[in-house]
């Protein structure tokens, strides 16, 4: 693809996806709205509510972000010279999808286990039975519960993450390395034939 249709391309993804990330923080602000107004007013009669409809909506608004971010890293990053520009560029889309992954998205997730689940110490998730645990009372909470659940994702992200960028930059070296010619151990070329 020429310079010119991968940035249209690009482009379009940005667009795509911002219409995306707008349509459903719409449908999460309506979701998440009263039912009536101070004045006793139905505020968005027939939309459907509750924290299951407002979570869907934001992972699809996630997805919308992430739609604009790859646009963005396609139309002016992919298989293009490396410029100064360019560079600062990817830096900033890079830095904002870390933002993404590791503010916004844990942010949402203890926003809807503590706010709207009511995962407190107070509710027991888990009681291990006396026999296991040699007559000692031992139960873990909902709020343990989600700690550690928020803890895995981000120690997860902290090892994966700079995994796929390692493998990401190995993969364009073993690219660009010729194929050695095979030698006898004489140091002679061999002829090789099929």
């Amino acid at each position: 693809m020429n310079g010119r249709r991968q940035i249209i391309a690009g482009v379009a993804l940005i667009l795509i996806g911002l219409v995306v990330t707008i349509g459903a923080s719409v449908v999460v602000h309506m979701a998440e709205a009263p039912e009536f107004d101070d004045l006793g007013r139905e505020l968005f009669a027939g939309v459907p509510r509750g924290w299951q409809v407002a979570t869907l909506a934001q992972i699809v608004a996630l997805g919308g972000v992430i739609i604009s971010l790859a646009g963005a890293t396609y139309g002016f990053l992919w298989q293009q010279p490396l410029t100064w520009a360019r560079a600062m560029l990817g830096a900033l889309l890079f830095a904002s999808l870390m933002f993404v992954i590791f503010a916004i998205v844990p942010n949402q997730f203890l926003t809807l286990t503590q706010a709207t689940l009511e995962w407190t110490p107070q509710k027991t998730f888990l009681v291990v039975p006396p026999i296991v645990a040699l007559n000692n009372e031992i139960s873990l909470s909902y709020a343990a519960l989600k700690d550690m659940i928020s803890a895995g994702y981000a120690t997860t992200m902290l090892i994966l993450i700079p995994v796929i960028m390692y493998k990401w930059q190995e993969r364009a070296k073993t690219q660009d390395a010729p194929k050695p010619d095979p030698v006898s151990d004489y140091g002679r070329p061999l002829r090789v034939d099929r």
